[in-house]
């Protein structure tokens, strides 16, 4: 990739000293000697780089800087980068310059690699913005489906797992983390159903108190308890016709259990204080970020309710096993953000410096995508120059460990459940890898060494997505 340069600088000598400077086959190199041909030359060639000359005569580096959204229109910051060299070290200067859309400032006398370091990190920002554009594209193409964005090929089982879901009517389970988007795959199968004209009925199972769990899910007659001051249709009776969603299934109290079941099987529901059975046609879709096969084994949840309630299971991936897809959503939420403001002000950001690329591709997101999504929207709001940089983005500085207490420092804000269940998958991971490394990558002698049929540590590689070393 060339990177096309303007040096716009009145004076012939500080032109062929930047000149010089960036001699390399990798630039292709423009001048202009004033602010008016500068801005005839923006006006009229493609740009990615421009070294600006705050005091030129008629028209100075301010007076340009304000005459862009003029000539290259008000979205110029998306493709041009400016970098303002001044001479004057007032800040309130270099505030403005920034303030109308300049990237950086430089002054004078300058070193010649400050000049080569802000043309290769324009190089790599191009280079960055180019491979969002690209991801985004096949987004768009072929790896969305509804609200449901992924380019890697964890998203792909998924995306193909509702396609075969959304024809069958049996009942599905969806497992996954918090803020994997559970309910937006459920609401994707609801939509591309036979029942896509009936209703999506969604409840979280862990957020109703327990003694109007039964109240909640089948309903109540007129007069059945202190304040039924009216007849009232339970979420499965809403449903009729459609899709129930029973989102945190994993959480709900084990006398609830017992109750559903019986209405999963048969799908006749009798309201509190009424013996009148009604029968009701919808289908079931669960959700958990609970390890139900350990909530079975601590008693906790009904083995019956779960072969009943997975019919086909599906796993959300978590975000740090999708690291393709990280880019392309922040993208998509940023552009998201600037669609809703119908007259963006100056600043807006519009885009990620490489830096903030590179720091949200090393996090380890235990908050998932709900996390990205905050972090992105966080950004938006603290940046002012229209690039999104990496400490904007507010990300802890390191991600959960094993070692010692920081081990516990990304996950004091996540339900126990939710910390829990990371940090026991961190070390099932690591004893996995261990044990597959010391007995080179053969699965039979590693099951041996922990203490495990080879079927299950076969499941455990594949639900972690352990990579397995070639030998």
């Amino acid at each position: 990739m060339t990177l096309r340069i303007l040096i716009a600088d009145d004076e012939k000598a500080a032109r062929f000293g930047m000149r010089k400077a960036l001699d390399c086959e990798a630039y292709d190199l423009s001048e202009a000697e004033d602010g008016e041909q500068a801005l005839e030359r923006l006006a009229s060639e493609s740009f990615d780089l421009v070294f600006l000359d705050m005091t030129m005569p008629h028209v100075d580096g301010l007076a340009v800087l304000q005459r862009l959204p003029a000539a290259c229109g008000p979205e110029w910051r998306k493709s041009l980068e400016v970098i303002v060299v001044t001479g004057d070290d007032r800040v309130e200067s270099a505030v403005e310059c920034l303030r109308l859309g300049a990237s950086n400032y430089v002054a004078k006398p300058f070193e010649i690699e400050q000049i080569r370091s802000f043309a290769r990190r324009t190089r790599e920002r191009i280079r960055l913005v180019s491979q969002i554009d690209d991801l985004a594209s096949d987004l768009k193409q072929r790896t969305s489906m509804g609200q449901l964005i992924g380019a890697s090929q964890a998203m792909g089982r998924v995306f193909g797992l509702i396609e075969r879901a959304s024809r069958a009517e049996i009942d599905v389970l969806i497992e996954g983390e918090t803020g994997t988007g559970k309910e937006l795959i459920a609401r994707e199968i609801h939509n591309q159903s036979s029942r896509s004209s009936g209703p999506f009925v969604a409840v979280n199972t862990a957020a109703i108190a327990e003694s109007l769990t039964e109240s909640e899910l089948f309903g109540h007659a007129k007069g059945a308890f202190t304040g039924a001051d009216a007849a009232r249709a339970g979420v499965f009776e809403q449903a009729d016709g459609g899709t129930l969603f029973l989102d945190e299934i994993g959480d709900m109290p084990t006398a609830a259990q017992a109750k559903i079941l019986r209405v999963l099987q048969e799908r006749v529901v009798c309201r509190i204080g009424d013996s009148t059975a009604r029968q009701v046609d919808v289908r079931v879709i669960s959700a958990t970020h609970q390890d139900l096969e350990q909530g079975i084994a601590e008693k906790r949840f009904r083995q019956d309710l779960l072969f009943r309630i997975r019919g086909i299971s599906i796993v959300a991936p978590p975000l740090r096993r999708r690291t393709d897809d990280v880019l392309p959503l922040a993208q998509h939420f940023l552009d998201s953000l600037v669609e809703q403001s119908k007259a963006p002000p100056t600043g807006t950001p519009c885009r990620f410096s490489p830096t903030a690329c590179d720091r949200m591709l090393d996090y380890d997101w235990p908050g998932n995508v709900r996390q990205l999504k905050q972090a992105v929207t966080a950004a938006a709001a603290l940046c002012d120059n229209g690039i999104i940089d990496s400490p904007d983005l507010q990300l802890p500085t390191s991600t959960p460990a094993l070692d010692g207490e920081d081990a516990f420092a990304d996950l004091l804000d996540l339900p126990l459940t939710e910390a829990k269940k990371i940090l026991i998958e961190s070390f099932e991971r690591r004893m996995i890898e261990n044990a597959l490394a010391r007995e080179e990558q053969n699965v039979s002698a590693a099951a041996r060494r922990l203490g495990m049929h080879r079927q299950n540590l076969q499941q455990k590689i594949q639900q972690l997505g352990i990579q397995r070393a070639t030998r």
